[in-house]
């Protein structure tokens, strides 16, 4: 057979899989021993923002026979692995006469093209891309892989500059599919430069796991280099080389690149006899990288040229005395590597963290699914076993306010999915019926590192940016990001709005509180009750004590409520918010907005809250079922939209994550699941703990809340260090509204968090008195209103503020570093005015979530993407569901 004929023909135009998924093929992006790449786009798919993919195309008819089944271990490898830091396996199937692999794009190439073009890398470079590689290699290695074939080839970037490790065509399992014993492997490949000495010994002894440590001091070398260590033209003289481990540096006085003494330590002890090299968390453990600088972002121009460090400073001496720079602990916890005290390392990386890769490959045998090439017409081979499916394949009829996936154990942008279930004992299934799924949202806040990384005043805003990697990026647009007057007619205004006082022009600060209305809301409706003093809420979460209020409007009328229905019955008045209470919240909720929006003084001091509830994850599927979200305590609810006969409804369980698990097992373990159901049965109470009596009900509430919580957890995977509960009372949201591409989530303590279409949130405690702002940092707010644009990693590396609304809108008088840049790039102004107005439309309307005119509330301030479908619904508000 000739050499030409070893490699797969190109690729048509259009490439179809057996689930009707079409891919458009560009052009090549490289070729191997026996298979060819090249890039593609996923039809149809463009609303995930990035639908480009990477083909790995080989002939469906290997010849010899040993070559198909390396192809085949490639496969079931492969797609078992799931890392931040190892490129993403999605699929493969036949077409026509070859094999096609879809693979993860890393549109920034190789390190090895990266070289060719830049000649070397920088120290703080080299920290960013060994650390990600030692996190890939370890993951690697606690599931019993050898790659073999480490080297900057097989080095690949993401879009953001993070490392993708690729191309597991010599990858080897280290035990046997058969009794799991501990094997040493004796093939010899690999590439010569890259090759350990153990790997050339004839003595038949083998080699392990330890090679891909020799290949990572050679890599640390070419990198900072140019060229291999053991670098000759003739392989017998590079063998020679390695095997006698002769290697030199340049002369750095006259080389360009400022290479550290510490980098040269470390290649010194990783280019040693096997057994004495260092695992890859004591790598990322040596001071070079662990009190060197390490740049949390890189710019793409990167891979072409040599980025200048500006004011790159020592370490101070409280990083020395912890032993490690904040940039080094961020890097090494995304990758999972690394001993931050002493006996604690970062735990391995996801949930099947300490199965090896061989118990799952004989598990995929004996279920019947075990790739065979080539493969049948109507078989896609998909990962086992399976984790979160690609593409996310959008279905109709769901809300699509686009948010980011910030997941710590996949990664991967999810949008809308259908279901991949496949039949037992066939080797993949054909094509199906989609099937209709939720739209998940994920909105997770990057968690605060462990002490001592950083320690933040409580009582002033605070910053905090974490690393992720995400591979698949977004844009946010600002089109519309200046707010302008916007107006409806008269004969469409509320009652109490029509007339020609000058109060219908835009109030200027001096003018009364209550007259305080934003500029960019069509409905301007006017409040017609007096001021009160605000309220303090306690710190228990379901109880308000109250100054003295005026008197305030009374709810609709008894004779237009519901009577309380049959089927539900009161247990516990414990959490009771009976509307009056939640009106006098609401007073005291726009009043201290308001006050912070002219600048005026609060009238009680401001205490921070114990602990604000945050929604990570949610499902919007109101105008059918309801909406399912997941709290940042591990507590996973859903909000069941009213019937005609049945109250809005809350089902909610504490660490409701670990009973999803339980029942991904057993699924008669639903009727074992503490969920908990609340309700306002009379339609005029307010919302209480009941009993579901009618068992239909009940039933159908738990198929509600456990399709809700499987999707968005199971799926897509859930970190399980969620925040401790500090109460021992439960905290749920109650009620949600939607604005257009606006989310406001209301919780059962009185606290609120709205969701912005710009990737900002704000949380609020009960009486708006204290606030969190997830927003975009000052250099991704002026690129922003710069360009229109925002990368995705400025989305993924938000900060995190706090304090009063005063102290975020103007700063501390009394503090130099303050956020009122920050606060004023990310229109925080505009957007406490846009929920003042929706606040005080609530009050006109005489309680939560009551406007007379819902559509009447457009968000025009910085948002994503302006095509994206804009929806009006309310879900749990006073008097019943509203769908407009």
């Amino acid at each position: 057979m000739s050499a030409a004929s070893v490699h797969a023909d190109a690729p048509p135009a259009v490439v179809s899989d057996p689930e009707g998924l079409q891919y458009e093929t560009g052009p090549q992006l490289g070729k191997g021993g026996f298979a060819i790449c090249h890039r593609a786009k996923l039809l149809g798919h463009e609303h995930l923002g990035s639908s480009t993919v990477a083909l790995k195309i080989v002939r469906s008819r290997m010849e010899p026979p040993k070559l198909a089944q390396k192809f085949v271990t490639e496969l079931q490898i492969h797609s078992k692995l799931s890392h931040p830091n190892i490129v993403e396996f999605y699929r493969a199937f036949s077409f026509q006469a070859s094999t096609y692999v879809v693979l993860e794009l890393c549109e920034n190439g190789s390190l090895a093209d990266a070289i060719k073009k830049r000649k070397y890398f920088t120290m703080p470079e080299i920290r960013r891309f060994m650390i990600q590689t030692c996190g890939a290699i370890k993951y690697l290695h606690q599931r019993n892989i050898v790659h073999r074939d480490l080297k900057t080839g097989n080095l690949f970037l993401d879009r953001d500059m993070n490392i993708k490790v690729g191309d597991f065509g010599l990858a080897a399992l280290l035990v046997s599919q058969s009794d799991f014993g501990a094997i040493r492997r004796t093939t010899m490949c690999g590439t010569p430069n890259y090759l350990a000495p153990e790997v050339l010994e004839k003595t038949g002894k083998g080699h392990d796991e330890k090679v891909d440590l020799w290949a990572i001091g050679i890599m640390m070398y070419t990198l900072a280099v140019g060229r291999a260590p053991f670098h000759a033209a003739k392989r017998e003289d590079i063998y020679r080389k390695l095997k006698a481990r002769e290697y030199s540096w340049p002369d750095l006085s006259k080389f360009p690149n400022d290479i550290s003494d510490d980098l040269r330590d470390i290649v010194s002890l990783l280019l040693v006899p096997e057994d004495d090299r260092p695992t890859p968390d004591e790598i990322v453990d040596h001071p070079f990288f662990k009190l060197g600088h390490i740049p949390l972002q890189l710019d793409s121009v990167c891979t072409s040229r040599v980025p200048k460090w500006s004011r790159i400073r020592p370490p101070t001496a409280a990083t020395i005395r912890r032993g490690y720079t904040e940039e080094w602990y961020a890097m090494c916890k995304a990758s999972a590597v690394g001993e931050y005290e002493k006996g604690k390392t970062f735990g391995a990386y996801g949930s099947r963290r300490n199965k090896t890769v061989a118990r799952d490959c004989q598990k995929e045998i004996e279920s019947g699914k075990q790739p065979n090439i080539p493969f049948a017409p109507d078989t896609v081979y998909l990962p086992f076993p399976e984790r979160t499916h690609w593409p996310f394949s959008a279905a109709g009829g769901f809300s699509d306010v686009t948010e980011e996936n910030q997941s710590s154990s996949e990664g991967q942008a999810l949008v809308e999915t259908t279901a991949n279930d496949r039949t037992s004992g066939r080797p993949a299934r054909g094509p199906r019926r989609a099937e209709v799924m939720p739209t998940l949202k994920e909105n997770q806040e990057p968690v605060q590192e462990a002490e001592p990384i950083r320690r933040v005043a409580e009582k002033q805003p605070t910053r905090m940016r974490t690393v992720r990697k995400i591979s698949n990026p977004d844009r946010v647009t600002a089109a519309t990001a200046r707010t302008v007057p916007l107006r409806v007619p008269r004969e469409s205004r509320p009652a109490v709005q029509r007339t020609n006082s000058a109060k219908d022009a835009l109030p200027e600060r001096e003018q009364p509180l209550t007259d305080l209305q934003p500029m960019h809301v069509l409905s301007r409706q006017q409040d017609t009750q007096p001021d009160i003093q605000p309220l303090r809420v306690n710190k228990s979460a379901s109880r308000t004590t109250q100054r003295p209020i005026r008197p305030t409007p009374q709810p609709t009328p008894a004779s237009t409520t519901p009577m309380p229905p049959p089927s539900l019955r009161v247990i516990s008045n414990e959490l009771s918010v009976d509307p009056n209470t939640v009106l006098a919240h609401l007073y005291a909720f726009r009043d201290n907005i308001a006050r912070a929006l002219q600048r005026k003084p609060s009238n009680t001091p401001r205490e921070k809250p114990t602990q604000l509830p945050f929604v990570t994850k949610w499902v919007d599927y109101a105008r059918k079922h309801g909406v399912g979200y997941v709290l940042e305590d591990g507590s996973v609810g859903t909000i069941c939209t009213a019937t005609e006969k049945d109250p809005f409804t809350v089902a909610v369980c504490v660490d409701g994550y670990s009973h999803l698990k339980k029942l991904a097992k057993d699924a008669n373990y639903i009727g074992h699941i503490p969920i908990e159901y609340y309700a306002d049965p009379s339609g005029t109470r307010g919302i209480s703990r009941i009993e579901v009596m009618d068992q239909a009900r009940r039933e159908a509430i738990q198929s509600i809340w456990q399709k809700f919580g499987k999707y968005m957890c199971l799926q897509l995977g859930i970190d399980s260090r969620n925040r401790k509960r500090e109460s021992s009372q439960t905290n749920f949201v109650k009620f949600y509204q939607r604005f257009g591409n606006v989310g406001m989530w209301g919780f059962v303590d009185g606290s609120f968090q709205v969701n912005f279409p710009d990737h900002t949130k704000l949380v609020f405690s009960a009486d708006a008195g204290y606030c969190k702002f997830i927003c975009l940092s000052l250099e991704a707010s002026i690129l922003l209103k710069e360009t229109g644009e925002v990368p995705w990693r400025c989305i993924r590396d938000r900060e995190i503020l706090h304090g009063s609304l005063q102290q975020l809108l103007y700063g501390s008088v009394d503090k130099a570093d303050t956020y009122k840049d920050i606060t004023e790039g990310n229109s925080l102004r505009a957007k406490l005015e846009f929920i003042h107005s929706i606040v005080q439309g609530w009050i006109t309307g005489g309680g939560i979530g009551c406007l007379e005119n819902p559509k009447g509330y457009i968000w025009t301030g910085p948002q994503l993407e302006d095509n994206k479908k804009h929806d009006w619904v309310t879900v749990g508000r006073f008097g019943g569901d509203v769908l407009v």
